[in-house]
């Protein structure tokens, strides 16, 4: 007799975070880097060489205000709720999250969640130790081992690091210097960027049946938590992956964006992660279904959308995170434009006029606005495709 109360976990975490201000993209992912850390290490996918775990790392990027914090911690609150499910301190070092993981060790693997409402700080805390530490950890090795500058030796055995973090496009730029981007962490990482927050009431309320609905989750995802074992794929499966896996090399598949060629040849691994999770969301039986990679690339390729949105900040170019921002505020104001005045008055605090007429300059060269003098108001800056109602034509 099946002990689950819900036939999709994953379903009912988006029912039960339907009235959160928080975007839904947030909570998806959220939720699956919840249910990845109630399965740890009990799982795992076979690939000859070494093994795939569900654990992820997952990014929340977003402006501030965007509500990043408010859904990390819905799944952060139920997580903890699980028995014998391990997380980290909210604010901690590499020093410490090494001692935490090492001494987690049970059933013979050390698993842990880390959540961090600042990801820049969880990073610079520990500087280039951290992003190499997380990069090592990644792969959830057999042991790890690092001999410490005393002479004594570090040691964790099987450790399973899943890990969900917040921050913003500017202090992802601080956070991370333009070497490691797109190589080594940020390749195992998973960028979720969304712009703004969901229109909700300003008291939301839930539901009795919401009330309940989490509850529910909670007991499912101690369900969860029990699955073990290899998980394999099914014949209609197999064939579906392997066709997709050797169409893909001959395939244009990046966004466009150098700093994500790692994540796609990555992209395999965080496919059979996301499809381990989805599928252990639904059923208790370590095997994954077409369905199942249905599911999972649906919401990897919608993450894929925005998450170049994500690097706005980082790279050589210092005036890369005010080119998106005039931009943005030049595809606001639609069908009526914005005079010159308008925009260095709005942006007179991040740029020199100096360098607002380079940032209008590069957009009209990309072709993704236009100047255009109308008679009776003069020069405006429209976006190009948002151009309407027969102005300046």
């Amino acid at each position: 007799m099946n002990r689950r109360l819900l036939p999709n976990w994953l379903d009912g975490y988006m029912a039960y975070t339907a009235e959160s201000e928080a975007p839904e993209l947030f909570h998806v992912w959220t939720a699956l880097t919840t249910v990845a850390g109630a399965m740890r290490r009990r799982s795992f996918f076979e690939m000859g060489y070494f093994r795939v775990y569900p654990n992820l790392y997952v990014v929340l990027v977003g402006p501030a205000g965007s509500k990043k914090s408010t859904a990390m911690n819905v799944g952060k609150k139920m997580l903890a709720q699980v028995a014998g499910v391990e997380q980290a301190v909210d604010s901690t070092t590499r020093e410490r999250l090494i001692l935490d993981l090492s001494t987690s060790y049970k059933d013979g693997h050390s698993s842990m969640t880390a959540f961090s409402s600042e990801f820049g700080s969880f990073v610079t805390n520990s500087a280039m130790d951290m992003i190499l530490f997380l990069t090592d950890i990644y792969e959830s090795p057999i042991e790890w081992t690092h001999r410490t500058k005393s002479g004594g030796t570090n040691k964790i055995k099987a450790p399973c690091l899943n890990l969900e973090a917040c921050t913003t496009p500017d202090w992802l730029a601080r956070a991370l210097p333009l070497d490691t981007v797109g190589i080594g962490l940020t390749s195992r990482i998973l960028f979720i960027y969304q712009h703004e927050p969901r229109i909700r009431p300003a008291f939301p309320v839930l539901s009795p049946e919401q009330k309940e609905l989490e509850q529910i989750l909670v007991h499912d995802l101690n369900i969860i938590s029990e699955i073990s074992g290899q998980y394999t794929l099914t014949p209609d499966a197999k064939i579906f992956y392997e066709e997709w896996y050797v169409n893909r090399r001959s395939s244009h598949f990046s966004l466009g964006d150098s700093r994500l060629n790692g994540y796609f040849e990555r992209k395999p691994m965080h496919l059979l992660k996301v499809a381990m999770i989805l599928s252990a969301a639904t059923k208790d039986e370590t095997l994954i279904t077409t369905a199942d990679l249905d599911r999972a690339f649906y919401h990897i390729d919608h993450a894929e959308k925005h998450m170049k949105k994500a690097f706005t900040s980082v790279g050589k170019n210092p005036l890369a995170f005010d080119i998106e921002q005039v931009l943005a505020a030049i595809m606001l104001a639609e069908s009526d434009g914005l005079a010159y005045g308008t925009l260095l008055d709005q942006f007179k605090h991040s740029v020199r006029k100096e360098e607002l007429d380079e940032v209008l300059q590069t957009l009209m060269l990309i072709g993704l606005i236009e100047n255009i003098h109308e008679p009776m108001t003069g020069a405006k800056y429209y976006a190009v495709g948002a151009y309407r109602n027969g102005k300046g034509g």
